[in-house]
Formats: structure tokens, C-alpha cells, sequence
């Protein structure tokens, strides 16, 4: 009777270890990546992000009226035409001169890990500064003018009339070539101006004017630390749920090395199959709720692809935290396989 008893409590902690294992495996990958910087910035690269940007912004100024905010204070009606009229190209051609890919990862990647820093201490509020040095360089230099030169190569011949009514500056034309040294300063001259304007580093969290919103902002995020480091802790911690398991495992069930290799093989591979069949989904369903439900009910204003790059990001970070988990659900597997193997 006791023999029976030990070997039915050896079965229930077996098949307890197998739950709890699954379920650790998910949450710790889960937890204790999803407050870290890296995973984002692998995302980032792996959606090649730095070099699409220039699409991206072509594709929200041609479904939003983001152009107007931008060029308000720089001609109104006629900047926001200037804007509108910009190609993909034209994004590609300018912004890899003045906000090139690498300066852009740089400081994508700076803002990252001060986020990261915030979320793993006990500031009062967060600091996101972005330094602008370059940006100033780049926009005060020659870069920006010769970008823009090159830009207009590409367009066809315009005429001086053409010239005039777009203020001096182009778009979607190329002047007469006695005008370009006229525009090459005209252009010089703006730019210079709006370098001169920034700063060289910027807090991106004091960009809005404080108020009654920044504060519950910030107490927001500090709850949200509050909740990450909770959950950090727990994922650490939450090992020691199958290890007691498992140990109750080899208390009741083991009498012999074969015993033991038996007790610990079998509930392992299974653990690591299921939490293996549980994470690979994961990512192709997410994909396909967005691909399938969320892009083709989006509304013509609403910029299609820039949706579609965020929500492969997101898949992206959630591809990260699943692989993780399929790593130590394969160990799991494998060395519950090599266990049952050697008891034989």
C-alpha cells in the first residue's frame, strides 16, 4: 500500500513538474526579456528599420497631415506642399545625408538603454537624452545642400517661371542650372538656421511643456517599473517551483540509477515537447491576427505601412522572447531524451 502510494504521489508530482515547467519556461523567458533593450534593438535591425525609415516617413506625410505641424513655422501652405511633394526617393536621398542609418541606430539604441536603466533602478524620472551634435553638422555643412542638388538631378527640367512660384526651392523639378549656385545658398543659409536652432543634446521626456499629464505620465511608467522588476524577480525565482518538484519526484519515485534516470528522463522530454509546441506558434499567429484581421480593415487614411513595420516589430521582439524559450524547452527535451536512453 505505501509502495503504491509513493509511486501515485511520484505520478502526481511528475505531471505537476510537467505543468509548472511549461508554464516557467514561457514566463521567464517572457519576463525577464521584456524590459531589456536588447531584444528591441535586434528587432530593429532584423526589420532593417534604420534604412526603411525614409519610406516610412514618406508614408505617414502622404496619409496624415503630420507635414503641417512640421513645416508651420517655414511657409505654411507652401512647406507643407514641399513636403507632400517629396518621393520615397527623396526621403532616401535626404535623409541619409543629414539623419544617416548609423547615426540613427546610434541614438535609437543610446535611448534603448537609458529606458533600460530607468526600468532596473530607482530614479525619480526618466532621462532620454538624444544628441544632436551630428544632426547640427550635417544640417549646417555642405550634406544637406548636396543631397538636396543631388535630389533635383534626378527630376526633369524646369523653367524659370517654375522657379519662382515655388519659392526658391524645388521640389519636383530641376532648374536651370545658372540658378543652382542661387539655391545651393538659399538652401545653405535655411539649413544653417535651423541647426543654429537645436540644441546639441535634447531630453525627449521634457519635450512636452510640464503639467498635470507629464506627472501622471511619469507615475505611469513608474508603476510600469514597479510591475517589471516584479516580474524579474518572480522569473528568477521561478525555477525553484519545478526543481522542489522534481525533488518530490525522486523522494517517492526513485529506488534505483535507473529509477532515477527514468523519473527525471520522462517528465523532461515531455516538458520540453510541450513547451516547445506551446512557444513555436506563437510568432506565425501573431503574424497572421495582424496580416489577416488588423491591415486589411485599416481606413485609406491611415498609413498602411508604417502599421505593417510596427506590427512586424512587435513580432520581431515576440520572435526574441520565443526563441528563448524553444532553447531551453530543446535543452529540456534533449536532456530527457539522454536520460531515457541511458536507462536502458
Amino acid at each position: 500500500m505505501l509502495h503504491f502510494l509513493a509511486r501515485f504521489l511520484a505520478a502526481v508530482s511528475a505531471v505537476l513538474f510537467v505543468l509548472a515547467t511549461v508554464a516557467v519556461v514561457i514566463f521567464h523567458a517572457a519576463a525577464t526579456r521584456f524590459g531589456r533593450a536588447q531584444i528591441y534593438k535586434a528587432a530593429l535591425v532584423h526589420e532593417r528599420f534604420y534604412e526603411r525609415l525614409p519610406d516610412l516617413l514618406a508614408d505617414l506625410v502622404k496619409h496624415s497631415r503630420v507635414a503641417k505641424s512640421v513645416s508651420a513655422d517655414e511657409g505654411g501652405e507652401a512647406g507643407d506642399a514641399f513636403i507632400r511633394k517629396l518621393t520615397p526617393a527623396d526621403w532616401q536621398t535626404l535623409s541619409g545625408a543629414i539623419v544617416p542609418p548609423a547615426y540613427l541606430r546610434q541614438q535609437v539604441e543610446s535611448g534603448l538603454d537609458q529606458c533600460d536603466s530607468f526600468l532596473h533602478s530607482t530614479a525619480a524620472a526618466p532621462v532620454v537624452q538624444v544628441s544632436l551634435g551630428d544632426l547640427k553638422r550635417r544640417l549646417a555643412g555642405p550634406e544637406a545642400a548636396e543631397a538636396y542638388l543631388a535630389m533635383l538631378a534626378s527630376k526633369p527640367p524646369g523653367t524659370k517661371q517654375q522657379l519662382q512660384e515655388a519659392g526658391g526651392l524645388p521640389v519636383d523639378f530641376r532648374p536651370p542650372d545658372e540658378y543652382l549656385p542661387q539655391i545651393r545658398a538659399k538652401l545653405r543659409d535655411l539649413t544653417g538656421q535651423m541647426a543654429g536652432q537645436l540644441p546639441d543634446t535634447v531630453d525627449l521626456m521634457t519635450l512636452a511643456p510640464a503639467s498635470a499629464g507629464t506627472a501622471q505620465a511619469i507615475s505611469a511608467l513608474k508603476k510600469a517599473r514597479e510591475t517589471v522588476q516584479r516580474m524579474e524577480t518572480w522569473a528568477t525565482w521561478s525555477p525553484a517551483i519545478p526543481a522542489v518538484l522534481l525533488l518530490l519526484v525522486t523522494l517517492f519515485g526513485v529506488r534505483s540509477l535507473r529509477g532515477l534516470l527514468l523519473w527525471w528522463g520522462i517528465p523532461c522530454f515531455c516538458a520540453g515537447l510541450l513547451a516547445a509546441a506551446l512557444a513555436f506558434p506563437v510568432v506565425p499567429i501573431t503574424r497572421s491576427l495582424f496580416s489577416d484581421l488588423l491591415l486589411p480593415n485599416l481606413k485609406a487614411n491611415v498609413p498602411a505601412e508604417t502599421v505593417e513595420a510596427l506590427v512586424n516589430l512587435t513580432t520581431a521582439a515576440v520572435q526574441e522572447i520565443m526563441t528563448a524559450a524553444l532553447k531551453t524547452a530543446g535543452a529540456l527535451a534533449g536532456i530527457g531524451l539522454l536520460a531515457m536512453i541511458a536507462s536502458r
